[in-house]
């Protein structure tokens, strides 16, 4: 543990890679470069060998999260239907039949003491729209078929029809030249599906670096077993030259004991390595949403974290962030919304005038299609001009709930431009641990080199009896301490990596992960 925090001091002192600096192309470990092997409890045969990409397809397909996003994506898609629901046309039918034995109430209609009878049957049929201005337009036909035995009826038995065309248009309250408050439900169900949307993103954008995160995990755990395995071998082999010596007669006897306490030593870590990846495995299994019949199944990744300078500043991660974070999206449309609230509270303030337009056609017959012919000829026809005002003077709850949504967009304001503070210490943040991140990598590997120097002088020293296996256990450790360091800078830097594309907003696209709403 003390060389660990020897290697995360010493890569504070160590000056950032630049390319300007001519540094040296890094080279990973030995040990890494060849795949981890799996601990003896694990079915080889049977393992599971993916990459990373797998892992992520895998990870959106099937978590839980992504899951539930993507059918709310598909609802507030739908929303925008249902809020287009007042606008599409409509069709009313109605029909009425009634009939009436009784006796005259006028003297004109018959005498007294005489049961008249009457009878009648009408039908109508409206057809209705709903514009984009607002205007609401309607074309009705009534027919009414009527028979009569009073005096007063104009024939025994009459049929008559209309055609009406009705328009109304509002012309202050519910109308906009823009056509945005007529529209202004449709045009906040496309804002609420946009926002969904970049919600599916976020929430992708995490599922993608948790998953990440737990693929570097295993790696992580199968080259520290590993490691520790390669450790254990060192200590076996060092028994064994332990007991040699002593057989010979170079070493005392006594120092079987410390060669023998280091085996056992390498024996308990060993084992811990292996619960390590076990847990490991299930962390991948958990962000997978593997069934439960495919957790006993051994996962070897296939794909080792891949070292690479990489320099950027906060203002340049800043910028693609602002134009890429679908948090920066959603708060810009938040404010949209608070715009269009303000507006609608603004109409809500002015009067309410209607003009409305009516014009129809008369028929009348005794037979039908004679009712109907006489559409044509536009014998009988009516017109209509009309205006309908609402007014209320004092106007204190509209002027309250305007001021209201003014008060609602200065907080969507504020909102944004802490969104968009937040974005900047996420993204100076993660610029710097990635760069930090490289700054160890080069340190441990430097510490690594040594250290593993340092254990070949020191078992060179005990062949020849100037050392001890106490010196020599403890080279061995400080070899083992600086591989799992080098390794853990490696995952390390990997993982900033992710967590930089994360705060700048294009995880998804490096990993070229394409939001599929289809269900």
């Amino acid at each position: 543990m003390q060389l660990r925090w020897l290697v995360v001091i010493s890569a504070s002192l160590v000056a950032p890679a630049r390319a300007d600096d001519q540094t040296p192309a890094y080279t990973p470990p030995d040990f890494m470069s060849r795949p981890p092997p799996l601990p003896p409890g694990a079915d080889a045969s049977t393992a599971w060998r993916m990459d990373l990409a797998e892992a992520l397809r895998i990870a959106m397909h099937q978590n839980f999260g992504i899951v539930v996003e993507r059918e709310s994506v598909q609802i507030a898609h739908l929303g925008i239907t249902v809020a287009g629901g007042s606008f599409e046309p409509q069709l009313l039918g109605s029909y009425l039949h009634s009939s009436a034995d009784q006796p005259p109430l006028v003297l004109q209609a018959g005498t007294a003491g005489e049961i008249l009878t009457y009878g009648d049957d009408n039908w109508v049929l409206t057809a209705s729209q709903k514009l984009s201005t607002g205007a609401k337009l309607g074309v009705t036909f009534y027919s009414d078929r009527a028979s009569s035995s009073a005096g007063t009826a104009v024939e025994p038995l009459i049929y008559n029809s209309s055609l009406t065309l009705n328009f109304t248009q509002p012309v202050l309250r519910g109308f906009s030249a823009d056509r945005v408050i007529p529209r202004i439900d449709i045009l906040r169900a496309q804002l609420g599906s946009e926002r969904e949307r970049a919600q599916l993103a976020i929430s992708a954008m995490t599922v993608v670096e948790q998953t990440e995160d737990a693929y570097w995990d295993v790696v992580g755990a199968l080259y520290s077993y590993d490691v520790d395995r390669q450790s254990m071998q060192r200590a076996v082999d060092q028994l064994e030259l332990t007991k040699r010596q002593i057989a010979a007669g170079t070493a005392p006897p006594s120092d079987l004991i410390g060669a023998e306490s280091t085996r056992a030593q390498r024996d308990l870590t060993l084992v811990q390595a292996e619960l390590t990846v076990e847990q490991a495995w299930d962390r991948l299994r958990a962000a997978l949403n593997l069934p439960r019949d495919q957790w006993s199944r051994p996962i070897l990744p296939t794909e080792a974290p891949r070292f690479s300078a990489e320099h950027t500043t906060p203002e340049q991660a800043l910028q693609v962030a602002i134009a890429s974070r679908p948090e920066l999206a959603q708060v810009a449309i938040d404010l949209k919304n608070e715009e269009l609230s303000v507006r609608q509270a603004e109409n809500n303030k002015l009067p309410e005038i209607d003009v409305s337009l009516s014009a129809g056609l008369l028929g009348q017959d005794n037979v039908y299609s004679g009712a109907l012919r006489e559409f044509g000829r536009a014998d009988a026809k009516t017109y209509g001009v009309g205006v309908n005002l609402i007014w209320t003077p004092l106007n204190r709850a509209n002027t309250a709930a305007a001021e209201i949504e003014r008060a609602r967009q200065r907080v969507a304001v504020v909102n944004r431009d802490k969104a968009v503070q937040d974005t900047w210490s996420a993204v100076r943040d993660a610029v710097r641990n990635l760069s930090n991140a490289e700054r160890q990598v080069y340190a441990a590997g430097k510490s690594r080199e040594l250290s593993e120097q340092t254990l070949d002088v020191e078992q060179r020293r005990f062949v020849a009896g100037n050392s001890s296996n106490i010196f020599v256990a403890q080279r061995q450790v400080e070899v083992a301490t600086a591989q799992l360091a080098e390794l853990d800078a490696i995952l390390a830097h990997a993982k900033a990596r992710a967590a930089l594309l994360h705060a700048t907003g294009k995880l998804l696209d490096e990993r070229g992960i394409q939001l599929d709403l289809r269900k």
